[in-house]
């Protein structure tokens, strides 16, 4: 592993190369694209030993923390949705440069599969998706991350309005962003290989199915029960590493590459 920073003096953003460990050397990279607050906290380990595995099998991988979050340069409060995406495409293009791939795959979970199928759409070098328990539709995960949530900050320290959520703070810019998203409504393929990989069955997850189905030719649904309890207050801190799940991506990109 490389740990490094990447992107500009202004907006410096933190990655970890993990190279081949392989004598199979694919002319494939992969960013693995982050959730946020307690989803980022649960999943860091397993994202890892996704990375691990990736590289085992030839990949080099590129795991990074977006502008205003983990070991990033900004501040929590300066985070937007429309940032973030940037920020995966200066992953994409750092990856490119420091791997020599010409093409890149993404791999996003929970809202970094928003992230990151945004960042796909906008980026034709990105050749596969994989979408892992991605939110789907913005408002009800506003929904959802108020319910957890407090008023945060006095006298000017945070934005009037921000809601702090386990730690992290949910301002009113990125709420707004947040709402914007709605993966079953976005126009045409969002790459040329999308995997959904689920662990329940959800009726967002169906919708995004059926419209994943409709406006892209190579897509798949895989259906692999984990016990991720995303919304379970009593288990917000547990480390989430489904073994069954990373292996299943692993195959997928390996057998696209």
């Amino acid at each position: 592993m490389n740990p490094f920073y990447f992107g500009s003096s202004k907006r410096p953003l933190f990655g970890i190369h993990h190279p081949p460990k392989s004598d199979v050397m694919r002319d494939l990279g992969v960013v693995l694209c982050p959730a946020i607050g307690q989803d980022y906290m649960r999943t860091h380990r397993g994202f890892k030993q996704l990375a691990i595995q990736l590289s085992k099998n030839g990949f080099h991988v590129l795991r990074f923390d977006y502008f205003g979050t983990g070991d990033s340069g900004g501040e929590s409060t300066e985070a937007t949705i429309e940032q973030w995406i940037d920020d995966v495409g200066d992953a994409i293009d750092e990856l490119k440069d420091a791997a020599g791939v010409r093409q890149v795959s993404l791999v996003g979970i929970r809202l970094g599969a928003a992230v990151a199928a945004q960042a796909a759409h906008d980026h034709p070098e990105v050749d596969s998706l994989v979408l892992w328990d991605p939110v789907v539709t913005g408002p009800a995960y506003v929904e959802e991350l108020i319910s957890l949530g407090q008023p945060a900050g006095v006298n000017g320290a945070v934005p009037p309005g921000t809601v702090g959520v386990n730690g992290f703070p949910l301002t009113p810019s990125l709420t707004s962003g947040l709402r914007q998203i709605d993966l079953a409504a976005m126009a045409g393929p969002m790459a040329a290989h999308v995997l959904l990989v689920v662990s329940e069955e959800r009726n967002e997850f169906d919708q995004l199915k059926a419209h994943l189905a409709a406006t892209t030719p190579d897509s798949s649904c895989h259906l692999v029960p984990t016990a991720a309890n995303w919304d379970d207050v009593d288990r917000m801190g547990a480390v989430l590493l489904p073994q069954k799940i990373i292996q299943d991506i692993v195959s997928y990109l390996s057998d696209h590459d």
